[in-house]
């Protein structure tokens, strides 16, 4: 089905700018991470720091959870280029502020003009993805996005190491590259012509009188799920590898490094199956990193874990892009952004909430492993509700 929202015809250069957005969220994450133990240190006067200083990484994502659905609605009522220029600037000055700044308050609020901004680039840049590109175009620079996405992480982290180095503020420096991504969007960023994404609901045969809610829900919902699933791994393999008995930081590094190998793998198998039913490509997702969290709960040996941890990689490499693939081709045209601000809202309040969750499970079934396998087993429960109750059909909002 011919999705094609706008006369001018988009191309590499936008593609470009859309997939820098795309690295910003991993980038307001990975950025701090060598870096806390230096905030921590360096504010060790403040009142419970220990709890404050990893408030520094996570609350830009509940900014995105709280503020995204406004952000939709914002960018099917404004437009898109002239939010995401102003939020673009806005992510990379909270961004920076910090470099400026000796008060851990001001640096707190750095975090939150970031997480605002993170909410509106985001939003608008994944309904820019679905405005601009047909379907297998589309998946094409999902998937690249998905692969860029690792390898520029590795040296935002080496770089922030680094910078760690001269001072804890430092590394707040790297956020200056997002006014790069400012200027490439003023001068190659065009709006989408309301009168052809009318035209284009009209094609799939789409209701646009009431915006659907159900449908909505249904799309956050699943992301809200597969999010708190998607960070078991990420936020806990490493503790896990301690459980089993792979203490050693440079060995759980390595271990950690060559898993993450199969993100981009998963990429790819996802364009391949670019096309395919939502029931396959969630069946496949779920399958994948369901196999490795119970593999990893199971394992007492390293060639054990290092499998099953390449495996559930290869899931989590399908998970985004089947995730967005999902979003941009269920929700009707017009209401894309709002769509859009809702399954950014679901997939990082699923950030947030997986910690707890996983803490929960945990104390439920006695320890991080046997955790590991629970939410390896409601993957594979998943898989069969999905494979039940779920669409056979790629085009969602074409039914």
């Amino acid at each position: 089905m011919n999705e094609t929202v706008t006369k001018r015809k988009a191309g590499i250069p936008q593609g470009i700018i859309i997939a820098g957005i795309s690295i910003l969220p991993m980038m307001a994450v990975v950025t701090l991470m060598p870096v806390i133990p230096t905030i921590r240190n360096h504010f060790s006067d403040i009142p419970y720091i220990n709890i404050l200083a990893p408030l520094v990484i996570s609350a830009p994502g509940l900014c995105v959870a709280l503020f995204a659905p406004y952000a939709g609605f914002l960018a099917d009522k404004l437009g898109r280029r002239k939010l995401l220029l102003i939020f673009t600037f806005l992510y990379g000055l909270g961004g920076i502020l910090p470099f400026f700044v000796e008060s851990f308050g001001l640096l707190l609020a750095g975090r939150l003009i970031l997480g605002i901004g993170e909410a509106f680039i985001l939003t608008v840049a994944n309904a820019l993805l679905g405005d601009y590109f047909e379907e297998d175009k589309r998946n094409t620079w999902i998937m690249l996005q998905s692969i860029i996405g690792p390898a520029f992480g590795f040296f935002v982290i080496s770089g922030s190491g680094y910078l760690s180095s001269m001072g804890w503020q430092y590394p707040f420096l790297l956020y200056s590259f997002t006014f790069l991504i400012t200027i490439g969007a003023y001068f190659f960023i065009y709006e989408p012509e309301r009168k052809v994404i009318s035209e284009a609901d009209k094609l799939k045969k789409v209701d646009t009188d009431k915006f659907p809610m159900k449908l909505v829900i249904k799309i956050s919902t699943t992301t809200l799920i597969a999010s708190i699933l998607y960070y078991v791994y990420t936020l806990h393999f490493s503790l896990a590898l301690d459980e089993i008995g792979i203490k050693d930081p440079k060995r759980i590094g390595n271990i950690t490094a060559v898993a993450s190998l199969m993100v981009p793998i998963g990429a790819i198998i996802f364009k391949f199956l670019g096309k395919k039913s939502n029931r396959l490509q969630f069946g496949l997702m779920f399958t994948l990193i369901g196999i490795g969290l119970i593999g990893i709960g199971q394992s007492d040996n390293l060639p054990m874990v290092w499998a099953s941890a390449i495996v559930q990689q290869l899931g989590c490499g399908m998970a985004i892009p089947v995730l967005i693939a999902y979003g941009l081709r269920s929700v009707p045209v017009k209401y894309r952004g709002r769509g859009m601000g809702f399954w950014s809202s679901g997939f990082f309040l699923g950030l947030f909430l997986s910690p707890f969750i996983v803490g929960a499970v945990r104390e439920l079934v006695g320890g991080l492993l046997p955790a590991f396998t629970a939410f390896g087993i409601i993957c594979i429960i998943l898989l069969i509700i999905n494979w039940i109750f779920g669409s056979n059909k790629a085009q969602i909002a074409a039914e």
